[in-house]
């Protein structure tokens, strides 16, 4: 490992769970810690639509694996040590994990670069030094635990394929000289030599069985950057025989199909006792990857969420990612070149469609197409991406390449630092330290309500709010709400909302509101005609900047 790789990978853990207050996406919370918050500690949180118990879309089991078990065993020494459980020290707990997690995609592709025996610094420069794998990847997104996923199943695609590779070199060489042997002697000899070789055919199927099974049941739309891969890994070896091949080809799928099932049973068994479809009255099964898929072949489903421009993920999505590796990697498919090829019928001259650089290539291409079919286009959806295009890229960071092209290096760095700042440090940067200020403040509240404007939801599992105990209706309990007003600054409604919570309770002293707005619009808010000020100063009215 280099000096410049150890910098940014104790970079990367620095600023991911000491610094970074930036704020990705709601779901960073929403689908994955939140719901490991609420279930571990008891405390209140929001349990998005996607767990509703009826029909629910995401799987639980993986996030009892990577955020759960880690919960627990801190749970357990912060008791042991008497030490006192904050949103910070929760945060801290869910980044840390989030962010060994993500040096499984440094790591596949070290091991990738020593399969192909190359040197693997570059590589892994180029991939440690995009503000991708800084933020985005160690945010706790179930995006992030798809990169991994991914990585994972190409390097175990890539060590098959040279495992076949060799095989496959050997058992010719083997034929060879057998077809020269004179003596029954050195025939007999050959042929046992030929049976020594080592069986290629299922080379890690387990492994990519259960990476297949996993992955699926963090987010389905796995199964659109493993399609290449697989197709790979079972059309390895290709023989001149076509029936020879379809064979083998069937053959495989079906075993690797096979071994899939023991993942997916256990998936389906852990959600459906999750989410009480198994119970002592009764039994049904619960298939959250189905679920998933009806929800979303529906358009008027994901119109809710937002649709967009089917190009949006090739045009503004990816060069938002990968900057200046989408430009190189448009210019390795050498358009040209394949064109000039193949007017002029020189076919041989293409290159070898069982290269590991071509399934890197159409593992960029395929995935960014399929995901395009659907509107609803996120830049988070494509963070599978990042090892294939640094691998097919990285040839440009080479000394010979930057020697001719000088820009390349200054707009790389240059465009991570902006990444890095505004997603790391800007974007809604204000609502985790406002939950951190909140947490003392309503540490004897009574009645807390947060309202909002401009923000993205408030994870309020952070708060670590105990939920009311049916059983102790009649003791002191807290109570804590919150309420979205999305983008809307009107004072009408806002008075409207606190007069709903008027409603629920009985003595006005007790009643406490926040009210959670964007910084840069806070001037905007005060020097409005706000009919309900009256009432802010009756009930205690607290305006939080972000």
């Amino acid at each position: 490992m280099s000096l410049e790789y150890g910098f940014l990978a104790a970079f990367r853990i620095l600023s991911t769970v000491f610094v970074q207050n930036g704020y990705v996406h709601p779901d960073e919370f929403f689908q994955t810690t939140e719901i490991i918050t609420g279930d571990v500690f008891g405390v209140v949180h929001d349990r998005s639509w996607e767990f509703n118990k009826d029909a629910p879309v995401r799987s639980i089991g993986l996030l009892y694996v990577i955020f759960g078990m880690p919960l627990y065993i801190a749970k357990w020494i912060f008791k042991l040590y008497k030490i006192p459980w904050n949103p910070f020290l929760l945060m801290f707990v869910f980044r840390l994990v989030t962010c060994a997690v993500s040096f499984i995609t440094d790591y596949s592709l070290y091991k990738i670069c020593k399969i192909l025996k190359l040197k693997s610094n570059r590589y892994l420069l180029l991939l440690s030094s995009s503000y991708v794998i800084i933020v985005f990847s160690t945010k706790t997104l179930t995006n992030s635990l798809e990169l991994a996923l991914v990585s994972l199943l190409l390097w175990k695609v890539v060590d098959s394929m040279s495992v076949s590779d060799k095989v496959i070199a050997a058992e010719n060489e083997i034929r060879n000289k057998y077809a020269y042997c004179t003596s029954i002697t050195d025939k007999v000899v050959m042929s046992r030599k030929l049976r020594l070789l080592p069986s290629h055919h299922f080379s890690h199927c387990l492994e990519i069985g259960t990476i297949l099974a996993v992955g699926t049941f963090n987010r389905p739309t796995f199964l659109l950057f493993a399609v290449t891969p697989i197709f790979y890994w079972v059309s390895r070896g290709f023989s001149k025989n076509i029936d020879h091949f379809v064979k083998i080809f069937n053959v495989r799928f079906i075993v690797l199909f096979l071994c899939t099932l023991p993942g997916i049973f256990v998936f389906i068994l852990i959600d459906s006792f999750y989410y009480e479809h198994i119970t002592e009255n009764k039994a049904s099964l619960v298939i959250t990857p189905l679920n998933f898929i009806k929800y979303n072949i529906k358009p008027s489903n994901l119109a809710e969420h937002g649709t967009h421009f089917r190009m949006t993920h090739a045009i503004i999505n990816i060069p938002l990612l990968f900057n200046v590796l989408t430009l190189l990697f448009l210019g390795r498919l050498q358009f040209k070149s394949l064109i000039k090829i193949v007017l002029n019928h020189h076919y041989h001259l293409l290159p070898n469609v069982y290269e590991v650089n071509t399934l890197m290539m159409a593992n960029v291409i395929i995935p960014l197409f399929l995901l395009s079919i659907f509107p609803h286009q996120e830049p988070r959806f494509l963070l599978p991406l990042l090892l294939p295009i640094v691998f097919s890229t990285s040839k440009y960071f080479s000394s010979h390449y930057i020697k001719h092209l000088k820009c390349i290096l200054p707009i790389w760095c240059f465009s991570n630092i902006i990444g890095f700042i505004f997603y790391g440090y800007l974007h809604q940067a204000g609502v985790t330290p406002m939950i951190s200020h909140l947490f003392q403040d309503i540490k004897h509240a009574s009645h807390t309500y947060i309202i909002h404007s401009h923000t993205y939801s408030i994870p309020i599992g952070l708060l670590m709010v105990p939920q009311l105990n049916q059983s102790l209706l009649y003791t002191n309990q807290r109570h804590i709400k919150v309420y979205d007003l999305g983008s809307s600054l009107d004072p009408d409604e806002l008075y409207d909302t606190v007069m709903d919570i008027s409603k629920h309770i009985t003595s006005k002293e007790e009643l406490t509101v926040y009210f959670a707005l964007s910084g840069p619009l806070i001037k905007k808010f005060e020097s409005g005609d706000t009919v309900a000020e009256p009432l802010w100063r009756g009930l205690g009215v607290i305006t939080s900047h972000l």
